[in-house]
């Protein structure tokens, strides 16, 4: 009975990740296309947008640590909250200062949180399948962040250019979701 309601679990944990990554797709490339369309036009509202990213982080982080909890990946997960919530305070700050300020920032935001979400997967990549998507996601991340960061500073990067960020990101969390998706199929053919 106990092995049957951890294998319930773990199938209900990859079936609420499935449904969670099909979302981030979604929202990314919806936050990437609206960046790309109204940064250049009007920069505040773009920083807005800047702002909104790592609080929508967040909130998936969140609701993630409610419906999955996984032992192994939660001290990651939680600082990854805080880590995104300061940061939009960050980019909201300093924004209102200078734009490459809130480049710099979400450059600074990308960097920690693709390693903490490096982190994740490399804790999750034995109980829940379909993990080296977050895994190759939180260096590209971490790599990209390191690179907003630096040309943010030296007013070389603008806010337009992080669109191609979110939809790197969404396309990983489409693998990701896919992946989980053909395994939840291939259990139940299995179980059938």
């Amino acid at each position: 009975m106990v092995l049957d309601q951890t294998s319930h679990s773990t199938r209900s944990s990859e079936h609420f990740l499935r449904n969670l990554y099909f979302t981030r797709t979604v929202v990314q490339i919806a936050w990437a296309g609206t960046v790309l369309a109204t940064a250049p036009a009007s920069p505040r509202l773009g920083v807005l947008l800047v702002l909104l990213y790592p609080v929508w982080d967040v909130v998936c982080t969140v609701r993630d640590l409610r419906l999955n909890p996984q032992p192994a990946s939660r001290g990651l997960q939680l600082a990854n909250a805080f880590l995104g919530s300061a940061a939009a305070i960050a980019v909201g700050v300093f924004g209102a200062m200078q734009l490459r300020y809130a480049v710099a920032a979400f450059g600074l935001w990308a960097l920690l949180a693709g390693l903490l979400q490096l982190g994740v997967g490399l804790a999750r990549r034995r109980s829940l399948k379909g993990q080296w998507a977050m895994i190759l996601s939180g260096a590209q991340s971490a790599l990209a962040g390191a690179v907003f960061l630096v040309n943010g500073l030296q007013e070389k990067m603008h806010i337009k250019d992080l669109g191609g960020y979110a939809i790197f990101g969404g396309v990983y969390f489409l693998i990701a979701g896919l992946l989980l998706n053909r395994k939840g199929q291939n259990e139940k053919a299995v179980a059938n």
